[in-house]
C-alpha cells in the first residue's frame, strides 16, 4: 500500500491541487513570447505564442483581448495561446500596444 496522503481535513482533497500551477503576479517587463505561424497540410493558418508565464487567468485574459482586438477565433490552451488565421501582423501590433517583448520564431 502507498503511504500517499490523498485527503486531509484542512485541506480537502490533495488529489486535485497535484496538477494546478502556482498563480502569482506577472512581470510584463522580463517577459519574452516566441511566435510562430503554423499551417496544416490544406493551408490554413495558425498563429502560436509561446513562452507564457504560469499565471493561467492572466494568460486567458491575454487570448481573450487579442482574438477580441483581432476579430478572430482562437484559443489559449496548456501553455500557449493560438490564433486562427493569418494575422502575424496584427498579433505583432496587438503585443507591441501591451508593451510585450516577443520574437519571430521559425518561417
Amino acid at each position: 500500500m502507498s503511504d500517499d496522503l490523498v485527503y486531509s481535513s484542512e485541506h480537502g482533497d490533495l488529489r486535485k491541487n497535484k496538477n494546478a500551477k502556482v498563480e502569482g503576479e506577472v512581470d510584463e517587463a522580463s517577459l519574452l513570447l516566441e511566435v510562430r505561424r503554423l499551417t496544416s497540410g490544406k493551408g490554413r493558418t495558425v498563429i502560436e505564442i509561446k513562452g507564457l508565464p504560469t499565471n493561467k487567468s492572466w494568460c486567458k485574459k491575454l487570448a481573450k483581448d487579442l482574438k477580441k482586438k483581432i476579430g478572430v477565433g482562437g484559443a489559449y490552451k496548456n501553455d500557449f495561446i493560438e490564433v486562427h488565421g493569418e494575422k502575424y501582423d496584427q498579433v505583432a501590433s496587438f503585443l507591441d500596444s501591451r508593451k510585450l517583448a516577443f520574437k519571430k520564431v521559425g518561417g
